[in-house]
């Protein structure tokens, strides 16, 4: 017999119990979060003259938020990430690319789910997909107001100048599952106090910004069934001083749209 742990995020009321089949949790999740924004953020080579300005006008920042000082793209907000590059330089410069999804833990409310029975081939990828669910126990629920708290850094924290890359975007998210996990032969052995909330300060925001989640001190992945892009994105040019008085400043914003 094959174990799983997993997490649904889901409104108050809205999680199931006991014997509740995987179409149920997928359900409750759907109800969850279905909003976030993709970020993508680079490093500003140091012998490049051009600003953001130059970047738009030129069409090297533009909606795809592929690297501006790669061989142009303008493909409007393509789900998957930059093309890769034999170039070490381009990948140096892409020091970010992720979906934030909007938690709001006022809102949200966390379950925990154990999922047992045979065990399956599977890809590797989300963890449920080796398991042929035969039961599912309900570990745990609370609100997310209850969970502890950790703070991290989201943006960079190194001297320098960086583009950043906003798109909002409405997502579907599969259920969470702890990164690097693994099925289990025995049950599953679960705490609510290994169970913490992220919070960073994003940009040049005061209050911090619900950034994820993590359980046992990972990252708590929670996969992408469907997600539909803003058509215009965000770019941000900013500068990291740590001895400054603001060690962020921005330098300028612009907004872009499909050509």
């Amino acid at each position: 017999m094959a174990h799983a742990l997993v997490f649904v995020l889901a409104p108050e009321g809205g999680l199931p119990g006991d014997g509740a089949a995987w179409e149920d949790l997928l359900a409750a999740q759907r109800l969850g979060v279905r909003s976030g924004i993709a970020l993508r953020m680079f490093r500003v080579p140091a012998e490049t003259s051009l600003n953001l300005d130059d970047l738009v006008s030129s069409g090297q920042a533009n909606v795809s938020g592929a690297d501006p000082f790669a061989p142009l793209r303008t493909s409007p907000c393509h789900e998957e990430p930059p093309a890769s590059s034999e170039d070490p330089a381009q990948a140096r410069r892409l020091i970010c690319d992720a979906v934030v999804p909007h938690l709001e833990p006022r809102a949200l409310w966390l379950g925990a789910y154990q999922l047992s029975g045979p065990e399956r081939p599977s890809s590797g990828g989300h963890p449920a997909e080796g398991v042929a669910i035969a039961s599912v126990r309900c570990l745990d629920q609370f609100s997310l107001r209850e969970a502890d708290n950790e703070t991290c850094w989201f943006y960079p924290t190194e001297n320098g100048n960086y583009l950043c890359w906003e798109n909002q975007r409405s997502l579907e998210l599969s259920l969470g599952y702890p990164a690097d996990s693994c099925l289990q032969e025995g049950p599953v052995s679960y705490q609510r106090s290994d169970l913490q909330l992220l919070w960073s300060l994003m940009a040049d925001d005061q209050a911090l910004t619900c950034v994820g989640l993590t359980y046992q001190k990972r990252r708590i992945e929670w996969p992408i069934a469907a997600s539909g892009p803003e058509p215009f994105a965000t770019w941000t040019a900013f500068r990291v001083d740590a001895m400054a008085d603001d060690t962020y400043r921005e330098m300028a914003n612009i907004t872009v749209f499909p050509a």
